[in-house]
């Protein structure tokens, strides 16, 4: 592998000069904005108690302390500094220092937050605020959601005075009585087997005491479809462990065997996880459930085969199990993922095992189509790409650049099965991942990097990431670190800033369009300059109207980051020349508008499409491959123009 054949920035051994930019916050004109209280939650306060504050004003831009002023065992005037979590809602964690200046007691009095910057403090409006500090509490148990019950499944049960959870400790349910499976009869005391079983409970929210689930976990009663008579009560468990139980209640529970309701997708793709919903799953370390299909699979275009297959699905919980398509294991060993595309139909029967014993769910017949190939693609804008903007001036227009970037690769990438995402995908393991940022790490001044080892001709992989640092490519002693780099790109200004080299390719065009808003030359956008509507293409640009510059600025750098990622892109997927020389990865010559040419190859008028120039293509034969590899269906052809590779 040549790996500076794949450089998408200058073909140079330059490196970058230092540059060390000191930055700062601009200091506050005006002391912070009130808080206006509107909930102080949960009423009853332990030692490790997350107090939380609902209200406004509860930014990050300043500190805050919460004020309790009022009457408990006498007169009280007690104080904890906030933590916020958005501008909406705070907390404050109750440790035992704060928790022993206030005392337990019953609390009456109002509740106010005093916010400072470094300009001055403002008192927040106060809030009449009733509150009971205790150390320990008793819980009471005052009903259960007896009946039909799943292995895992969730039951609800109502009270008061169950812990939240944390640094306050926690509580559990204790199930205590007899399980009479069904393949049994008689009387559950003398052939039954005894239940002495705990689960944890969780709170259904943070701050109430009153409601709870726990899980009807495979320890209860195992794993045999049965019946339960007995009790249930509840235990707090504190964290200076004091335990306090209360009364238990008499229930009954119906076990039901394991069921599959659906699957979420209707169809499926290589890499992608196949969610299975139902009831009475099971897993972790010591149970497990696997998905026996029996049926047929009728590929398009060809004849219907009987197929069998097995699969053991990752947990989530009681109701949802996923598995991943993948070549060769569970669905992919009856299926061609990667070629065959159809109809898979027949029966799924769930299985759930515990120990060493196992039981048959109830079988359900689903319909399931084999979709084609999918690249899911995670363009990732990390950090340094809001940083580097700055250094355009272009800060204020973040969403819209970034808009465009996602605009061009969808174009550039028309017609063949790649999605393009903002946010990490959740849906698919397989997926592919472009890292956007500012500075090139490995400093060379390169516009992009595909560091991804070897050349993946027909796209094998499914999860490149061009990013980070890659140790292989490291070995021959080349650039390690990939991606898109934004920075390097202001070295195709015929003056560029301080720690960014020049670009052969430098041009007065580039500083037509950006100096008016680089910080080192003009006035950088402004947030209101940022929202002009952009023009539907590049005709027009440059021009000296300042709307007209933004507009053009936004598009243009759009442009040039959204190509340069789309050419890295590329290479991942194995071009150029895919069945060619696995050591050749840019196309042959100097030809106008081919997308996969060498850096030194495409000039920015084609890159920012300016003058009638751009936007580059794959050229005929990459195109064709990549539609072969990353088929959609059904086919669609863009009517672009496309050039010969050769």
């Amino acid at each position: 592998m040549s790996a500076p054949s794949r450089w998408g920035g200058w073909a140079a051994a330059a490196f970058l000069l230092t540059h060390c930019v000191t930055s700062s916050e601009e200091q506050p004109a005006q002391p912070p904005a009130a808080v206006v209280l509107s909930q102080v939650q949960p009423k009853v306060v332990m030692v490790g108690t997350r107090i939380w504050l609902q209200g406004n004003n509860l930014g990050t831009s300043a500190s805050h302390v919460l004020h309790l002023s009022g009457s408990a065992h006498g007169p009280i005037d007690w104080q904890a500094p906030v933590a916020p979590l958005n501008p909406q809602e705070g907390e404050v964690v109750v440790d035992s220092a704060m928790f022993d200046r206030m005392g337990e007691g019953a609390f009456q009095g109002e509740a106010w937050v005093v916010s400072s910057n470094p300009v001055g403090d403002t008192v927040g409006q106060h809030l009449p605020t009733s509150l009971t500090f205790s150390r320990h509490l008793d819980p009471t148990l005052k009903d259960v959601g007896d009946g039909l019950v799943y292995l895992n499944s969730k039951v609800t049960i109502l009270g008061d005075s169950f812990l939240l959870g944390g640094l306050e400790g926690s509580s559990v349910v204790e199930l205590k009585g007899c399980f009479l499976p069904e393949t049994t009869t008689g009387d559950c005391a003398k052939v039954g087997q005894v239940v002495d079983a705990q689960a944890p409970l969780t709170p259904t929210s943070l701050t109430d005491r009153g409601q709870a689930d726990f899980e009807f976990l495979v320890n209860i009663a195992g794993i045999i479809p049965g019946a339960f008579d007995g009790t249930v009560s509840v235990i707090n468990v504190h964290a200076d462990s004091v335990k306090r139980q209360s009364k238990p209640l008499a229930v009954k529970f119906q076990l039901d065997r394991t069921r599959i309701h659906r699957v979420d997708q209707k169809s499926v793709s290589l890499g992608q996880y196949l969610d299975i919903r139902g009831a009475g799953f099971a897993g972790g370390d010591t149970s497990s459930t696997s998905i026996h299909f029996q049926g047929t699979f009728a590929p398009q275009g060809g004849t219907s085969r009987q197929v069998t297959f097995d699969l053991v699905a990752g947990y989530k919980n009681g109701g949802w199990i996923r598995q991943v398509a993948e070549e060769t294991i569970g669905l992919g060993s009856a299926v061609k993922l990667r070629s065959e595309r159809g109809t898979l139909a027949g029966t799924w029967t769930p299985t759930v095992y515990w120990n060493s014993s196992s039981q048959q769910g109830m079988p359900v017949t689903l319909t399931l189509q084999i979709a084609p190939v999918k690249q899911v693609v995670w363009v990732r804008f990390i950090p340094g790409w809001h940083e580097s903007l700055a250094r355009f001036g272009l800060q204020a227009a973040d969403p819209e650049i970034r808009n465009r970037v996602i605009q061009v690769l969808r174009r550039d990438y028309g017609g063949t099965n790649i999605d393009f995402r903002e946010d990490e995908p959740q849906d698919f393991k397989l997926y592919a991942r472009v890292d956007v940022g500012g500075k090139d790490p490995n400093g060379l001044g390169l516009l992009g990097y595909d560091n991804t080892p070897g050349k993946d001709v027909l796209n094998k992989r499914l999860y490149d990431w061009l990013g980070g640092v890659n140790a292989l490519t490291q070995q021959d002693g080349y650039p390690g670190y990939g991606g898109v780099f934004v920075e390097s790109m202001l070295g195709f200004s015929q003056h560029p800033p301080s720690g960014v080299y020049k670009s052969p390719l430098a041009s007065d065009v580039f500083d037509a369009v950006f100096d008016a808003f680089r910080p080192d030359r003009g006035s950088v956008l402004t947030s209101s300059e940022a929202l002009v509507t952009g023009p539907a293409d590049t005709r027009g640009c440059p021009t000296t109207d300042r709307a007209g510059q933004g507009a053009c600025a936004i598009r243009i750098l759009g442009n040039i980051v959204g190509s340069t990622t789309s050419h890295e892109l590329g290479h991942s997927l194995g071009l150029a020349d895919p069945f060619g020389s696995l050591t050749e990865y840019h196309n042959p010559g100097d030809r106008p508008n081919r997308l996969m040419e060498a850096g030194q190859g495409r000039p920015l008028e084609e890159r920012a499409e300016l003058f009638g120039q751009g936007p580059a293509v794959f050229c005929d034969d990459e195109y064709a491959y990549l539609k072969q590899i990353l088929p959609l269906d059904p086919p669609q052809d863009p009517a672009v123009n496309r050039p010969s590779c050769y």
